[in-house]
């Protein structure tokens, strides 16, 4: 009630979530490309190589020409890198690239030395990610807020999970408004998806593909036809406009008096909500929402003030013809209550 009141919404922590699966299942990283790898090895040793050769080198596809090229123009790198070899020691750059020249196809071993030290490299970073996945899952899944929506209200298994079986509420935004326009949709799927090295290096695909791995879950819950808003922090409320609040839907056994206090909460606040109450279906296993107009105490007895006595005029006064005349949405209980207050206001 205080979030309704406040115009916030809540997102939680997802170690809070009833399914242990969500956000902390299992995760399949994919290898990382050659590519990224070139890109993250040359900034960790701060020196522009030649990332086509540098990708050759690796897949085993350069030519013996632009290898010779290769090490030419990084020959102080590859030197300084050879030295971890006792099988390779040159007294001088023009010994080293005078024996590249003297290389012949089928005796390559040299490239394929350096060759096979990138590969070792990229297995370590590799390994690197797949062992500290867990920890940027526990560093950023449990800071982040997540705020859970549904594309269905009438779905009778969310309203007896979620709404106090049938006596809570279900509220409607507008997608136009933030934070709901940046709403993902939960996919639900049979098996753990994979997830790309590659991502996890970029900061704004790294954002994203966080996202998009927090709106993954079990095929079973389906049924929910989710929609997640995702915050920078968790167990944090965040203020929506009142224009973003669409409607008010009420289930089958919601109280009387929290549907009076509600709708004259909402109302003061923002006029043009939408009031409906969840009814059963006559055929089917299935509910729907049947609208309803909330007058507050002051409009009904108004109108009641005037219709009476028009009616009174006219010598037609009843109560069944003035909830017909008055064309008021309330009950026959609640018309006898307003016109017992209106009396002991001496008003009637």
């Amino acid at each position: 009630m205080r979030n309704l009141q406040n115009g916030q919404i809540y997102f939680n922590n997802p170690l809070n979530f009833n399914d242990p699966f969500d956000t902390f299942h299992p995760a399949k990283i994919t290898e990382i490309s050659n590519e990224r790898f070139v890109d993250l090895y040359c900034k960790s040793i701060k020196r522009k190589l030649d990332k086509n050769d540098l990708i050759g080198i690796l897949e085993g596809t350069i030519s013996k020409e632009d290898f010779y090229n290769f090490c030419e123009k990084h020959i102080d790198y590859i030197l300084d890198f050879k030295q971890t070899n006792e099988n390779q020691i040159f007294k001088s750059k023009f010994e080293f690239l005078n024996q590249l020249k003297s290389i012949e196809n089928s005796e390559i071993d040299f490239i394929e030395n350096i060759g096979s030290f990138f590969k070792t490299v990229k297995l370590r970073l590799q390994t690197t990610i797949q062992e500290t996945l867990s920890n940027i899952r526990q560093e950023t899944f449990s800071k982040i807020g997540v705020c859970c929506f549904s594309k269905n209200n009438s779905n009778l298994l969310m309203w007896s999970y979620y709404a106090d079986s049938h006596q809570g509420i279900c509220l409607e935004f507008d997608s136009n408004f933030e934070p709901f326009s940046k709403a993902f949709n939960v996919e639900y799927k049979t098996e753990i998806p994979d997830v790309s090295s590659d991502l996890l290096f970029s900061e704004k695909e790294t954002t994203e593909s966080i996202k998009k791995f927090l709106s993954i879950k079990s095929i079973d819950w389906k049924h929910e036809e989710e929609i997640r808003v995702f915050h920078q922090e968790s167990n944090k409320s965040y203020f929506y406009t009142n224009r973003s609040l669409k409607a008010i839907y009420f289930g089958i056994r919601t109280n009387q008096s929290d549907i009076e206090m509600i709708c004259s909460i909402i109302k003061a606040k923002n006029p043009g909500v939408k009031f409906y109450k969840m009814k059963k279906q006559e055929v089917t296993f299935g509910i729907e929402a049947e609208q309803f107009f909330y007058s507050t105490v002051i409009e009904v007895q108004s109108s009641l003030i005037l219709i009476i006595s028009s009616l009174f005029n006219k010598k037609e006064f009843t109560q069944e013809l003035l909830l017909e005349k008055g064309k008021i949405d309330i009950s026959k209980i609640q018309l006898k209550a307003h016109l017992e207050d209106l009396k002991n206001k001496n008003i009637l």
